[in-house]
């Protein structure tokens, strides 16, 4: 028995040894086969949209063997871009970023995104894409990254309420005053929107700015003009609330839920809270004065310069297949930005319809160069002319000496 043991013994000493002697000998090409790391950053933070980018890694790292890819949760949207200045000071950024679509100008301006022009032009389906939805990770005619996924403002109303009063849905500015009226009942505003500060305030207001007749170009004439005199006669009559200044697009949908508004401008990621609270609700395009216009939303996704370029780009062709796009979106709750998926995407979710129909109506704000400064005027004035503190006059004389000021400077 103890010649057995021996031998048994000296054997897998043997096998050990040649075994680690394979490892040596195979280990530079093990290393060689490791995945290069891929990190992301978003801000998406709702658990719909946490699992979309759970399903969207894993999707991409089981699809390929050169690349690993994950993310990470850096919001919430009000503190990312703060978050993603101190990474730049830090020199720790990711990879891949995604971004609220009228962000990429200036992180472009800074040096901080990868020009992709070449690769994006080879993608497959290039041509499926909404042409304002490329307009936002285009400048100075090269691309920066890809739409991740877009939306728009929509009038979203409670069916009961207004059924109640035989209220057929407002189609033009006149007819959403009638309802808010008609509406408006102790405890309960006609209607509701957001006028906080910074861009989700201004993206509420350039619904009513453009189709005012107005447009970026011209902020501070009479569609401007006309929609801050619309939003403060709403709020002096007492069909909507002073409080909007301080209230966010997620405040507004709470108090809707909670019975507080009958009608309010919102988009579609309130859809999922809406759902699960059962109550009965329908959407319909944005009521317009002289058209139906108004400002694209979403998110866009850039590849930060001197990074794993070619990982990323990888990732970017791979999201960007009309499979992987829709099923990504399905899960967020979120419209894709190429019409073949948003076509198949409102197949499941037609309650959508609203906001699709708008969508190649909608101005790309990254299209206007004074956007950064435009956006902070106007969110300064809506919040003085709201508060009482300035007139809509006032403030849209501010914004054309402003504009008149930049033209002479720069001539």
């Amino acid at each position: 028995m103890k010649i057995h043991l021996r031998s048994f013994t000296a054997l897998a000493l043997v096998c050990a040894l040649c075994l680690t002697g394979c490892a040596r000998a195979d280990g530079a090409a093990g290393e060689a086969e490791e995945k290069e790391e891929l990190v992301l950053w978003t801000y998406y933070e709702t658990e719909k949209q946490k699992s979309s980018m759970d399903d969207l890694t894993e999707g991409f790292n089981r699809s390929q063997d050169q690349y690993e890819l994950t993310w990470e949760y850096h919001g919430p949207v009000t503190e990312f871009n703060k978050r993603l200045a101190m990474a730049i000071t830090q020199n720790q950024l990711p990879d891949l970023v995604i971004l609220d679509n009228p962000d990429m100008p200036s992180y472009v301006e800074m040096g901080k995104l990868e020009d992709i022009t070449e690769a994006v032009e080879e993608l497959e389906g290039l041509e499926e894409y909404f042409p304002n939805a490329m307009e936002s990770v285009e400048y100075g005619g090269r691309y920066y990254g890809l739409p991740f996924c877009c939306n728009n403002l929509a009038l979203i109303y409670n069916q009961d309420l207004l059924a109640e009063k035989g209220i057929s849905v407002p189609r033009t500015w006149e007819e959403l005053e009638a309802a808010a009226e008609e509406l408006t009942a102790p405890g309960r505003y006609g209607f509701a929107m957001s006028a906080i500060g910074g861009q989700q305030g201004v993206f509420q207001l350039g619904t009513f700015l453009l189709s005012a007749d107005g447009s970026l170009e011209d902020a501070g004439g009479k569609g401007t003009l006309e929609a801050f005199r619309f939003i403060r006669g709403m709020v002096d009559r007492g069909w909507m609330s002073r409080e909007c200044v301080n209230w966010s697009q997620n405040d507004v949908a709470r108090i809707f839920i909670d019975g507080k508004c009958a009608m309010m401008e919102n988009g579609p990621w309130v859809f999922p809270a809406l759902d699960e609270s059962g109550i009965r609700y329908g959407v319909a395009e944005f009521p317009g004065r002289e058209q139906s216009m108004g400002l694209l939303g979403g998110e866009d996704i850039a590849v930060i310069k001197g990074k794993n370029v070619q990982g990323s780009i990888a990732f970017l062709r791979y999201y960007s297949q009309a499979d992987t796009m829709l099923n990504v979106n399905l899960t967020a709750d979120s419209l894709p930005p190429r019409r073949d998926a948003a076509e198949r995407f409102l197949k499941v979710k037609p309650g959508y319809e609203a906001v699709f129909s708008q969508i190649e109506n909608c101005i790309s704000r990254t299209e206007f160069e004074d956007w950064a400064q435009l956006s902070e005027q106007l969110s300064d004035g809506q919040y003085r002319i709201l508060t009482g503190e300035s007139t809509p006059e006032q403030v849209c004389e501010e914004i054309k000496n402003t504009a008149e000021g930049g033209k002479s400077g720069s001539m």
